[in-house]
């Protein structure tokens, strides 16, 4: 079973097409999305124009979202030598570029996941299962770390959100989420235990009963270096405040609106956990859309800023760490075939 590889089972057509209309749904409402905000002027190129006139910005902004590639992958290098997989550092870092390329053609962080998921287990042979394993909880502590972020940052705020019932309800609800992941992750970790009443609890669907049960090595292989495990959300941490400050290099560039840099810290890192919602294409829409939303939330006075422009430009900037994908792809490949053509004369 572990020699198998971690793609999905393509051998079901209605599968396939089923998924085909599914990401074909999400990409027309992706679309429609960015029209509406179009129409309602709340993407201004106008506005959007003075940052080729300041190519300065960009570098800089640029600069901060490629930084976040070798953090990634020390992040989820050490989530691989938790599990007992270690790959080099160069490996990996050609497996999240790679990845990441992908995501422009496969519709969403899933597909890059996949490629880099069957790419790791390429590498190492075997081990499919616990690479699939990493590839998750390296995707779950790169979401709780943005939770994390985001209800610090609500804390600091909630003067200003319990005047809005909107924000105030999403302020809540942030805590809520992050206390119970919290909470969760303790009770798996600290008390295995209840690992097992849950099995019993969950009997009804066998297939929950088996992912837990063929998750206890795993949580044993966790529990024994908690320190590795912190390190990995400290990365976390580290890859979403320079996304953050990529962002606010280019709101303070485009000047839009009268809001703060706090403000828009804060309003980024809700847009951020919106846009990491499965329902558009690598979030395209949502992001703006929620973006300009929590903007107009927070200020004081209200405008007609088109704060999705900012949130745009961000994208549009951040597309830049896929680049380096195709050159990981060539790279990577070529030093493949010299390895294997070595191992021949050996």
């Amino acid at each position: 079973m572990e020699s198998s590889s971690p793609t999905p089972d393509q051998g079901d057509p209605g599968a396939r097409r089923r998924v085909k209309l599914l990401s074909g749904a999400k990409a027309a409402l992706g679309v429609a999305l960015l029209t509406m905000l179009l129409f309602m002027e709340r993407i201004d190129f106008t506005a959007l124009s003075r940052l080729i006139e300041t190519p300065s910005t960009i570098l800089l902004s640029l600069s901060l979202v490629l930084l976040t590639l070798p953090l990634a992958a020390q992040r989820w290098g050490i989530l691989l030598g938790i599990l007992g997989l270690p790959i080099p550092f160069r490996h990996l870092l050609h497996f999240i570029a790679i990845g990441l390329f992908s995501n422009l053609f496969l519709f969403g962080p899933a597909g890059g996941d996949a490629v880099r998921g069957v790419y790791a287990w390429r590498a190492l042979g075997t081990g499919s299962g616990r690479v699939v394993v990493s590839v998750m909880l390296d995707r779950a502590i790169g979401l709780l770390g943005l939770l994390i972020i985001a209800a610090t940052l609500a804390v600091f705020n909630w003067p200003s959100m319990w005047k809005v019932p909107a924000l105030a309800t999403l302020g809540i609800s942030l805590f809520l989420v992050v206390a119970v992941s919290i909470l969760g992750i303790c009770v798996l970790l600290a008390a295995p235990r209840s690992a097992v009443h849950l099995e019993k609890r969950l009997e009804r669907w066998p297939r929950f009963v088996e992912l837990l049960v063929n998750g206890r090595g795993i949580r044993q292989m966790v529990r024994a270096r908690p320190g590795s495990l912190l390190g990995a959300f400290a990365l976390s941490v580290a890859i979403h405040t320079l996304g953050l400050g990529s962002l606010l290099v280019l709101a303070d560039a485009l000047k839009i609106g009268l809001l703060d840099w706090i403000d828009y810290v804060f309003a980024t890192s809700l847009t951020l956990v919106a846009n990491a919602l499965p329902l558009t294409p690598n979030g395209i829409g949502i992001g703006e859309a929620a973006f300009d939303q929590i903007c107009r939330w927070l200020e004081h006075v209200p405008t007609a800023a088109p704060y999705s422009s900012i949130f745009f430009a961000f994208r549009a900037v951040s597309l830049g760490i896929s680049l380096p994908g195709l050159v990981s792809f060539v790279i990577y490949r070529q030093a493949a075939r010299s390895e294997i053509f070595e191992r021949g004369h050996d």
